[in-house]
């Protein structure tokens, strides 16, 4: 495995750590779900630690010698940057569009508007990072 794709790993593990943490303070645990966020917190902050871990053993050991990403390298990340932008852009037209929506309901017809909330906007930013990063782990994995 190259750096690039361990970072990459690292990062999607980061990522869904976060937005786990995320949507479990700011949405709840499910009514309908036995409580098992105790376990799941334990397991996600124990993923979120190895990844900072990882993530700095290899800035720690990296040579400064060493070209650190290829063509190959770059070409993969444009990838990554480019599915990422374009869900970005979408989700952002969404948002704008749903407040706009939610402006010409009401408050009564706004409370059925998905990304409207304000909340919403943390996890569209990391599903973007999520998606550039699964995209380049797609391409790294796809070349061999």
């Amino acid at each position: 495995m190259s750096k690039q794709e361990i970072l990459s790993w690292t990062s999607i593990s980061f990522s869904f750590s976060l937005v786990f943490f995320y949507v479990m303070f700011v949405f709840g645990w499910p009514e309908v779900l036995p409580d098992y966020s105790a376990r799941f917190t334990k397991i996600f902050f124990n993923v979120f630690w190895i990844a900072i871990i990882v993530e700095l053993i290899i800035d720690f050991t990296e040579s400064k010698n060493r070209v650190n990403k290829d063509e190959r390298d770059e070409k993969i990340e444009a990838v990554g940057h480019r599915y990422a932008y374009r869900f970005l852009t979408f989700m952002i037209v969404a948002i704008l569009f749903q407040i706009l929506l939610s402006n010409l309901l009401g408050k009564s017809g706004s409370e059925y508007l998905l990304f409207g909330q304000p909340k919403m906007l943390f996890l569209v930013l990391f599903s973007a990072s999520i998606i550039k990063r699964l995209t380049m782990i797609y391409h790294y994995r796809k070349s061999y």
